[in-house]
């Protein structure tokens, strides 16, 4: 049931997001579920957002201690599982940015674009250490306190820069999973078998017996436009929400 539902909600994102000369700016966040304690940070102190509420660009969330949430972005078809104890700050005002993950952890999964609905826009999510830009894809990402990044894909395509740039942009495929800290270049791919139900559950890409093990793929990082034959999809606009999210 919520394999469809995210699908459903995917798949609208084409009507949600048709273009209007006096269409806003901000984008609208939808909360989708709550488990536990999910908090929007405002002027004055916090409050808690329950399924149906609704967030802003520029708003600061944090889900609590256990704590999961969802959020969708229709006018991007967008779908985003919150993991417990991280924050996150909402299309921050840079071109592109639908989120940034200032701690924790979160899975995305992004529908396939369509030029002429809103939907064919940069979708970045952006780290302290790095920025992800996807074409249609499904991703876990997670920042350390010490602002390292980890990226595990698993559908489709992300195309992972450092944050000023150093070292160029690598893709990471499905499959495939990649490191960066801040003033290094991204480290090259390499394999994991982690499961998008085991990474909302917290599994560590360190932890034995998870489903997560990493093998080097024996090759350096790939620059964009290179060839290879590992991954399962190299489709520009990618399966997105239709599949393989444990939903």
């Amino acid at each position: 049931m919520r394999h469809a539902s995210i699908a459903g909600i995917l798949s609208l994102a084409a009507v949600a997001a048709a273009p209007s000369a006096n269409a806003p700016s901000s984008l609208n966040y939808e909360v989708t579920a709550v488990k536990h304690k999910l908090f929007l940070e405002a002027h004055g102190g916090e409050r808690t957002l329950e399924k149906g509420d609704h967030a802003t660009s520029g708003d600061a969330l944090r889900t609590g201690w256990r704590a999961t949430a969802e959020l969708t972005v229709p006018a991007r078809a967008a779908f985003f599982h919150l993991g417990s104890s991280s924050r996150f700050r909402l299309a921050h005002g840079r071109p592109g940015v639908l989120l940034e993950i200032e701690r924790g952890r979160l899975r995305a999964v992004f529908g396939p674009e369509k030029p002429g609905d809103g939907t064919a826009q940069e979708r970045l999510v952006t780290t302290p250490s790095a920025v992800l830009s996807v074409r249609g894809t499904q991703y876990g990402v997670e920042v350390a306190k010490n602002g390292e990044t980890s990226l595990v894909v698993f559908e489709g395509v992300v195309e992972v820069t450092e944050s000023n740039g150093i070292g160029g942009p690598v893709l990471v495929r499905a499959g495939e999973t990649c490191r960066v800290r801040s003033g290094k270049p991204p480290s090259a791919p390499q394999h994991h078998q982690m499961s998008p139900q085991a990474w909302d559950r917290g599994s560590s890409l360190q932890s034995p017996g998870q489903g997560s093990s990493m093998q080097p793929p024996g090759g350096a990082a790939r620059q964009p436009g290179a060839t290879t034959g590992q991954g399962s999809s190299r489709s520009s606009s990618g399966s997105g929400g239709s599949k393989g999210h444990g939903y």
